[in-house]
């Protein structure tokens, strides 16, 4: 017999030995790991770990292009107080709750044989899920959650360490695996986040090298889109740094800035697009406000700015043309910055109406606000300007429009707004 002769038996021999293993294998493994222990094990865990009530109908193992750890049928819900006497540490999580259909866990399959579990890929469906915070909360319903190539070394790592958890003392980059990563994509048919509802949800990206990246996200806002990209860094910035970008598409202002601007939300009725990015550090809620760099650009039009309340303070100088505080417009444009606790307004414009604004400025978190207005009124229109009426001519443009200065100084809830008389008698 030739040496090939004899390698081609040896070949045909071990891979006919190895198929017989893994028949043997898919055959075996369900009684290795019989489903009532293996259910009983993981309820007892989870319930020790966070304290939560588990439920979970009987895990199984299925062959599905490899093994696969099927969790049906389950509901995990609990509190911070429960976490807390579980963990001994400090959390603002108030209470959580997850109902899914399924869990599944595909494991290594050589660690699995000696009592290890190291999962290479996690799928979770579900109809709902639900975080509660002090100040806030998270609900998604019909989410679809695939992490794949999730690598945590050959032995299992701890998630978190006892003790650290949400303590505020100890950074979150520090309790990350180094040698954590994987892939993942999302999806939900609805999610309610900051008290806005957005619909369609997609999202898709990786972590790695202690960076969480969101390579892809979009998601429905009323009648419009939003998409957008974010990284958060564990690696250069211990506490973890968000930069991000985003645009919206069509979204009614109404919608798009209900969370952000509660009452411009209510008096502005139009459709916007814009586009921003921005960065800031995720320590807690004052650095946040201390590291926010938020610059981008809104556009959108025709709409109406319903002002009476707000320009209540001009209304001597309107005469019989009260209607004009409903500001109509055709077009706006509006141009912003936010950096150093300061939202700049760099420019902003609303033309194309009986009347066109222009306005430059500021506004800080407290609402304080400092801006200066220049508004041109309709052609032929005059307004009372008291003992400055004889000034009113000389402001009138080539079109017959008087450019009149104002000045909105106070709150932006209810601004102060009248005549800037120092601009007016320099003009």
């Amino acid at each position: 017999m030739t040496m090939a002769k004899r390698f081609l038996r040896w070949l045909l021999f071990f891979a006919g030995g190895l198929f017989l293993v893994m028949v043997a294998l898919i055959l075996l493994m369900p009684r290795l790991l019989p489903g009532d222990l293996m259910t009983a094990r993981i309820i007892r865990d989870v319930e020790r770990e966070t304290g939560a009530r588990f439920t979970l109908g009987q895990a199984q193992f299925q062959w599905r292009w490899g093994w696969n750890l099927i969790l049906p049928d389950g509901s995990l819900t609990g509190t911070g107080a429960d976490l807390f006497e579980a963990k001994g540490s400090a959390t603002e999580l108030e209470s959580y709750g997850i109902w899914f259909e399924e869990l599944r866990f595909k494991p290594a399959l050589l660690p699995l044989l000696r009592k290890q579990l190291v999962i290479k890929e996690v799928e979770l469906t579900g109809p709902r899920m639900v975080v509660v915070w002090k100040n806030d909360a998270f609900e998604a319903s019909n989410f679809r959650l695939r992490i794949s190539g999730l690598n945590l070394g050959l032995e299992p790592v701890p998630l978190s360490r006892p003790g650290n958890l949400g303590s505020g003392s100890t950074p979150v980059g520090d309790l990350i695996p180094t040698d954590l990563s994987f892939s993942f994509i999302a999806a939900a048919d609805s999610l309610f986040l900051q008290r806005v509802p957005y619909i369609g949800i997609d999202l898709g990206g990786g972590f790695a090298d202690k960076v969480l990246e969101v390579a892809e996200l979009s998601a429905g806002r009323s009648t419009g889109t939003l998409t957008g990209k974010l990284t958060v860094d564990f690696a250069d910035n211990p506490w973890g740094q968000l930069v991000f970008s985003a645009e919206a598409r069509d979204v009614p202002a109404s919608a798009l800035l209900e969370y952000w601007a509660p009452d411009l939300s209510r008096r502005l009725d139009c459709e916007l697009n814009t586009e921003l990015s921005g960065s800031f550090d995720i320590r807690d809620q004052a650095t946040i406000m201390q590291t926010l760099h938020l610059t981008g650009w809104m556009g959108g039009g025709p709409g109406v700015l319903h002002a009476a309340d707000w320009l209540e303070d001009v209304t001597p100088y309107l005469g019989n043309r009260q209607n004009l505080k409903d500001v109509r417009f055709e077009s706006l444009a509006h141009r912003f910055l936010f950096s150093q606790g300061r939202y700049f307004i760099n420019g902003l414009s609303l033309t194309g109406g009986d009347t066109d604004w222009k306005a430059k400025g500021w506004v800080d978190p407290e609402g304080n606000l400092a801006v200066g207005v220049d508004l041109k009124l309709p052609p032929g229109f005059t307004p009372d300007l008291g003992n400055f009426s004889f000034l009113a001519q000389t402001l009138r443009d080539a079109d017959g429009r008087i450019n009149l200065p104002l000045v909105l100084s106070g709150q932006s809830i209810r601004p102060t707004v009248g005549v800037d008389w120092g601009r007016l008698g320099t003009r």
